[in-house]
């Protein structure tokens, strides 16, 4: 038997080594720093964001779905808008460009049409989206007052990370730069520990 004092002394870790092992540690408490410091929703907008994304809502041929079912385990933008809102129409080319910059895999665009059915797959014929619309009800226009929408305009956008939670809301259109730095965000919090 050695005690420890026989025991050679380990070499120490190289220069490199030890840069990347004081990356990986501020990236990790960066990544911690982010998941403490999102914003967290008061229960009554806790109650409308699970309202939301359990809603039964359709595609423009039928098909039901549910935001938090259908897309479960990414990072969801949420897009309300109508074919009758101008800064709805003008916004969706840059949504529709972001859509396509980012893995589908990881994050999932979703517009919300505050509209008729007809005018939406009218619109949708001659502009047509990469990404999934689904018909809302003008009352669930309400559920966003207490997620930040608080004088019910549109457009209207959310960011909800893989847990549900949401990560950033803006009133009129985005831009990309701030749609960039959300989506970064919250993808960084995903791969953080817990």
């Amino acid at each position: 038997m050695t005690c420890a004092q026989d025991e050679p002394a380990p070499a120490p870790p190289s220069r490199r080594r030890r840069r990347l092992l004081a990356a990986l540690a501020a990236l990790g408490l960066g990544s911690a720093a982010l998941w403490l410091a999102r914003p967290r929703l008061d229960p009554a907008a806790q109650a409308a964001l699970s309202r939301l994304i359990y809603a039964k809502l359709q595609e423009p041929d039928g098909t039901p779905r549910r935001i938090a079912n259908d897309w479960r385990e990414r990072v969801r933008v949420v897009n309300f808008w109508a074919t009758w809102c101008p800064p709805c129409r003008a916004e969706l080319p840059l949504l529709a460009a972001a859509s396509r910059a980012w893995p589908e895999e990881k994050v999932q665009f979703l517009g919300l049409a505050l509209d008729d059915k007809e005018a939406v797959r009218r619109y949708l014929e001659r502009t047509p989206l990469p990404y999934p619309i689904l018909l809302a009800p003008p009352s669930l226009l309400e559920l966003t007052v207490p997620l930040g929408n608080r004088r019910r305009v549109l457009p209207f956008t959310l960011v909800l990370d893989a847990q549900d939670e949401q990560i950033a809301a803006q009133v009129g259109p985005v831009t990309r730069a701030q749609l960039d730095g959300w989506l970064r965000s919250a993808l960084a919090a995903r791969v953080s520990p817990s």
